[in-house]
């Protein structure tokens, strides 16, 4: 079963609020009496109806006077530190919200710097594979890539004919190593 909400506004009609107080009374009564007994709480009500004279009190007069006077008996210091006001509420959740912005922005800046280095990070490799390009291909013979193909096929080809040669089919010397190079013999050192 769906309950509806209730509209928050005046009741215009008499019998219809006076019924709506009485029972809304009864629940409030009723809450206060569970959490009461639930928690092993002082707690009381004191509720004014508009055409009484005389308020409703839980749970007796007594027991009300009572707790109002265990409640003045504490020092005021005391009384003041557990009880807030709107004011102070608001401040205390500015505060917080605050803190945490604060610790989101500490948070977005340290990302951000280490966006930054990995990029300069980056940036600079990519510097030093230039370079290495650079050099290797100053190194590098210039070829023509017909005549080229045509060699590689017939150093391949001579690979079964000749396997003692020892020589280099293709490949690149990188940092004093053969890189990508197939040599034909048995020395296996990957001299020229």
């Amino acid at each position: 079963m769906a309950r509806t909400k209730v509209k928050l506004a005046w009741i215009e009609n008499d019998s219809a609020r006076k019924k709506r107080f009485r029972r809304r009374k009864g629940s409030l009564l009723k809450k206060v009496s569970e959490i009461s007994t639930l928690c092993d709480v002082g707690a009381f009500a004191i509720v004014y109806a508009p055409d009484s004279d005389e308020p409703d009190v839980w749970p007796s007069p007594s027991e009300v006077k009572e707790l109002i006077a265990k409640f003045q008996s504490i020092p005021e210091a005391e009384r003041s530190k557990k009880m807030t006001d709107h004011e102070t509420y608001l401040k205390e959740t500015t505060a917080k919200l605050e803190q945490q912005l604060r610790k989101i922005k500490r948070q977005n800046y340290e990302m951000e710097m280490n966006d930054i280095m990995h990029d300069l990070y980056k940036e600079e490799k990519m510097k030093e594979i230039s370079k290495i390009m650079e050099r290797l291909e100053k190194d590098l013979p210039p070829a023509d890539v017909s005549s080229q193909v045509g060699r590689d096929h017939e150093n391949v080809a001579g690979m079964s004919n000749n396997n003692a040669a020892g020589r280099k089919i293709g490949g690149i010397r990188l940092m004093g190593f053969d890189i990508g190079s197939s040599i034909i013999g048995d020395n296996g050192g990957g001299e020229e």
